[in-house]
């Protein structure tokens, strides 16, 4: 009942749009609704820490070759930027997917102490992305959540506090164990997220396994298994997925060269951007430009 509560909100909040997706304010904060009429191709997409209820189809998301899928009644939880392959595997015009993303706030979950026995999920085999069932009290929350975003007063006294029960339903989940252990000041996940941070902000410059180590006080050979755990994938690998993908947004949103795209993101020569594009995207850059101008076109 609740789940059917919170998928009216987003399908009614979307109702006559044409677009997939739409953020909406709740107090100081916001929340994305998302909708697709129909199945969609697998693209690499940019995740942020998230907790993500799936409310109506089905998602399929790969991270290091590895698939996970979540369907209705499910929520994927990330608690580091990563990079991962996205699709939805199931929509249709007359049962669209829909989807609530919300974003997390690390300063504001910090302030949660959990002092309920549950322990981080430091297994070897636990990752930044997790896919589990959604517990009704964290749906309920949500509804309730949502349900402020036109109503500012209210919003103002108690978004904050609905939000912190969000955070402490997920945290206190079975997919809450990544997120558990970021809690613990210089655990490896809070290191590596430390890590994460300072790659996203340096991605132009170059960037040494050594230097991020020394950065976040690990040593290297532990730096590099827990960054893998934890992310699925090495530093360097994240950093030129981070120019990659900088340089596909770009193409498609602007008019500037790939010279002048290649230079600003620290390539040292525009073949290594084309190589290196090709090999990730499956196409030239300047092919998909020219179908991202296309798309627009058609879209008029």
């Amino acid at each position: 009942m609740v789940r059917t509560n919170l998928l009216e909100q987003i399908l009614t909040n979307m109702q006559g749009g044409v677009g997939q997706e739409r953020r909406i304010s709740v107090g100081d904060s916001s929340v994305l609704a998302i909708r697709h009429l129909q199945k969609t191709s697998f693209e690499f997409q940019t995740y942020q820490p998230v907790i993500c209820l799936i409310l109506q189809g089905e998602k399929e998301l790969v991270c290091a070759n590895e698939p996970f899928r979540a369907r209705a009644g499910q929520m994927v939880v990330i608690s580091h930027d990563i990079h991962v392959l996205a699709r939805i595997k199931s929509a249709t015009p007359q049962k669209p997917y829909a989807a609530l993303i919300i974003p997390i706030d690390l300063l504001k979950l910090r302030d949660i102490r959990l002092n309920n026995g549950r322990e981080p999920d430091n297994r070897s085999g636990s990752s930044a992305l997790s896919v589990g069932d959604s517990p009704a009290e964290l749906e309920n929350a949500a509804a309730r959540y949502l349900s402020l975003h036109d109503r500012p007063l209210e919003a103002e006294i108690l978004a904050p506090h609905v939000l912190h029960e969000i955070y402490f339903r997920g945290l206190i989940s079975d997919s809450g164990g990544m997120l558990r252990e970021l809690l613990i000041r210089d655990s490896h996940a809070d290191r590596i997220h430390r890590a994460v941070q300072y790659i996203r902000g340096n991605y132009q410059s170059r960037i040494t396994i050594g230097g991020l180590a020394r950065e976040v006080g690990m040593s290297n050979s532990s730096f590099h298994s827990h960054f893998r755990r934890i992310t699925n994938t090495t530093p360097l690998k994240m950093q030129r997925d981070l120019r990659l993908m900088e340089v596909r947004d770009r193409l498609r949103l602007s008019r500037e060269t790939l010279s002048t795209l290649a230079d600003e993101v620290g390539y040292a020569t525009l073949a290594q951007l084309s190589r290196q594009y090709k090999k990730k995207f499956g196409r030239s850059p300047l092919k998909d430009r020219n179908e991202s101008l296309q798309r627009s076109e058609i879209d008029r």
